[in-house]
């Protein structure tokens, strides 16, 4: 009876471990401990320095060497808090940055509009990419990311997004996602306006873009960055 009382005991003691390490991990912390999951990160450049951006993770780890405007390919990292580092020139920005398991994220690295063109700041946006389908058959999924530095000033109202033709996104602010939208594969084409109609008198920020070879089941970030004088877009194909 002493020997089962003990084993019940472990038992017991185990699951309450089991339950304290996944349903209360706080990815917030600085010193999160490791676990078996990972996620998937693809890096991009989208601020315009003269020099290659190398990020690194952890005590070093390398993550990615970019050039402007351009995204790596998607890198396995351990889910958790992660420590990011990233070069540039004679600087050197370092954060925390928190990765669910079995999430994948695009990480930007853009120009902070606090401080114009001498400083950078570092957004992540992310999606399942193990528990949930990109879409249906013959279908793919496109969503819009404002990252231009000018909406904290000339387009404080934001942007507007239009897909295929159609209005589906009014009013997205500087840091913000206007979520999936699905269209058929094959290629479609967007626009972007500043929702403040006066700002530019009608005229689009991004005028008419077509989107070639959009794969079935694909998943396509379209990003606006850069100020009004230079902007600019990029589409990254997440899936």
């Amino acid at each position: 009876m002493k020997r089962t009382g003990r084993i019940g005991l472990a038992v017991f003691l185990f699951v309450g471990l089991v339950v304290s390490m996944f349903g209360c991990l706080n990815v917030d912390q600085p010193n999160v401990p490791p676990t078996n999951f990972t996620s998937n990160v693809k890096f991009v450049d989208l601020a315009n320095t003269g020099t290659n951006m190398v990020a690194t993770f952890d005590n070093g780890t390398s993550a990615a060497t970019l050039t402007y405007g351009n995204n790596s390919a998607y890198v396995t990292m351990p889910a958790g808090s992660r420590r990011m580092k990233f070069v540039y020139g004679a600087t050197t920005d370092t954060l925390r940055q928190a990765f669910a398991s079995y999430g994948q994220y695009t990480y930007f690295s853009i120009f902070d509009p606090a401080n114009g063109d001498v400083a950078r700041t570092y957004i992540s946006f992310g999606q399942s990419y193990t528990f949930s389908s990109a879409g249906v058959v013959d279908t793919a999924l496109v969503r819009f990311i404002n990252l231009s530095t000018d909406t904290a000033f000339s387009f404080a109202s934001g942007m507007d997004f239009m897909l295929g033709g159609k209005s589906v996104a009014t009013g997205v602010a500087f840091g913000q996602v206007a979520g999936y939208f699905k269209v058929p594969a094959g290629n479609s084409n967007y626009e972007v306006f500043a929702t403040s109609a006066d700002t530019t008198g009608g005229t689009p920020l991004i005028s008419t873009t077509t989107l070639s070879g959009l794969a079935s089941q694909g998943r396509y970030s379209i990003v606006v960055y850069g100020n009004h004088a230079s902007i600019n877009k990029s589409v990254i194909q997440e899936h």
